[in-house]
């Protein structure tokens, strides 16, 4: 698939002629290939319905893009990797898709400032890899690095797998380069570290899904490599000791980079789908039966006596360390493969919520018996980071259940699970935004005066609503 080859001629009803004659040949894709590729993303709602595919190679063909699609009321729908599982970069009604996958180059890194500039598409991993041989990272790391776009990352605020160390992508942008729906190119900050001058405009345009404006470049800021991480993996017999656990690694002589943790039922699906993964447990003492699963990373300190204080305390049925990098990678490819393990050859319902740390336990606890009592017949799968609050919470189908009866037994579930998180003062989005999916479960996170001030920033900045619109609210 590319979109160096377009079609000799491109039908107007799909570009206006005066539109197309002010781009060079190559511009625009309406590639039937290309159309059902960049006009979806990996949430798979919605069946993608673009007008065309747009790639600009620049800021000025993005201002330009969108100047002239305003003046014609053509909406518009940005585009990066589309690893986002809410629908948020979906085109389903006819838009012109944006990509900014022809925008992926690397600028300049500079070592004493420890920022790097780049465009909006590049990779995530490309820039890990950039940055890893003068020592440093970009520390927004998860699973779909791969194949996100560094200004998808920005759009949705991501996380990751190190938000516990090191906090959301949001910290982690100096400057950034924004164009408004009305082609205006905003630059916000550049690479100050400080800037006390008014309101922060670059906080606005992070988390906001490319409703606002479209993110080109990014000034991002680096930080040293760890130089000892550490990795363990811990069978536990209920997730109490889970939160227990946490609260010692927390005190510990360390800095802890990373606390995950996976349900028995996940652990269980891992091993069956990928048997050429070394799990690290064969069997455990006798009676013991292991209810969930933790792998924690540190960097630095002293985990060897803090480790022999953990299992003489009894608190872990079983746990490992690392001896080598591979057996690192072991470790973590267990947590990476649960999401994938579960979806094979699977129709599984899917959300990802978060409540404050200390609400994890009783929250949790409520949720399991709602399952239990409530919806018997299905398989309930619980993983997700520990150390920032986010559960990523999966159900399968039963195999004799319809997908029309499974779908509505969903919604009812979603309804309690939404209730349980307003209850707890949490979020009904943690990782993937809100997009189209959560749209109609916002209320439980937001007030309506918040949900009203959204509104007004969007009048501000998109007043025509042509851009994405349609995501995170009507």
């Amino acid at each position: 698939m590319t979109a160096s080859t377009p079609p000799k001629s491109i039908p107007s009803d799909r570009i206006p002629l005066d539109l197309l004659s002010k781009f060079p040949s190559g511009f625009f894709s309406v590639e039937t290939e290309d159309l059902l590729h960049y006009g979806k993303d990996w949430s798979g709602v919605l069946s993608p319905d673009p007008s065309a595919i747009a790639f600009p190679a620049s800021t000025a063909d993005v201002s330009l893009l969108l100047s002239e699609c305003n003046a014609r009321g053509i909406a518009v729908v940005p585009s990066g990797g589309r690893t986002g599982l809410s629908g948020g970069a979906v085109a389903a009604k006819r838009e012109l898709v944006l990509s900014l996958s022809r925008m992926n180059q690397i600028g300049e890194l500079d070592s004493r400032a420890l920022t790097l500039e780049v465009q909006a598409g590049v990779i995530t991993q490309a820039v890990h890899e950039h940055c890893s041989p003068h020592g440093l990272t970009w520390p927004v790391d998860f699973a779909s690095k791969g194949s996100s776009h560094v200004g998808g990352n920005i759009s949705t605020n991501a996380g990751g797998v190190r938000v516990i160390r090191y906090g959301l992508t949001r910290h982690w942008v100096l400057g950034l380069t924004v164009v408004t729906m009305a082609g205006e190119i905003l630059q916000l900050n550049g690479a100050l570290e400080k800037n006390n001058t008014g309101m922060d405009l670059r906080q606005i345009f992070i988390g906001t899904e490319g409703t606002l404006g479209v993110v080109t470049e990014a000034t991002l800021k680096l930080t040293p490599l760890p130089k000892a991480s550490q990795v363990c993996f811990f069978a536990l017999a209920s997730f109490k000791n889970v939160l227990e656990l946490f609260e010692r690694a927390r005190k510990g002589d360390f800095i802890l980079s990373a606390f995950e943790c996976l349900s028995a039922a996940c652990f269980n699906e891992v091993k069956r789908h990928a048997p050429d993964l070394r799990t690290p447990f064969q069997k455990y003492q006798e009676g013991a039966v292991p209810d969930t699963y933790v792998l924690m990373e540190t960097d630095g300190g002293d985990l060897d006596s803090w480790l022999t204080q953990v299992f003489e305390s009894g608190l872990v049925l079983d746990g490992v360390l690392a001896q080598s990098p591979q057996e690192q990678q072991e470790l973590w490819s267990i947590r990476e493969r649960v999401a994938e393990s579960i979806l094979l050859k699977s129709e599984v319902h899917q959300q990802d919520i978060s409540v404050a740390i200390r609400n994890l336990e009783a929250f949790t606890a409520d949720l399991s018996e709602r399952y239990r009592l409530g919806y018997p017949e299905f398989e309930v799968f619980i993983f997700g980071h520990i150390g920032d609050g986010n559960l990523h919470v999966f159900i399968r189908k039963p195999q004799a259940m319809s997908s029309e009866e499974f779908h509505r037994k969903c919604e009812a579930s979603d309804g309690d699970l939404f209730r349980f998180v307003e209850n707890y003062h949490g979020s009904i989005s943690a990782e993937h935004g809100i997009g189209v999916l959560k749209k109609p479960a916002l209320s439980f996170s937001r007030s309506p005066v918040e949900l009203e001030y959204f509104r007004k920033l969007k009048i501000a900045f998109d007043p025509k609503n042509l851009l994405n619109p349609g995501k995170i609210f009507d």
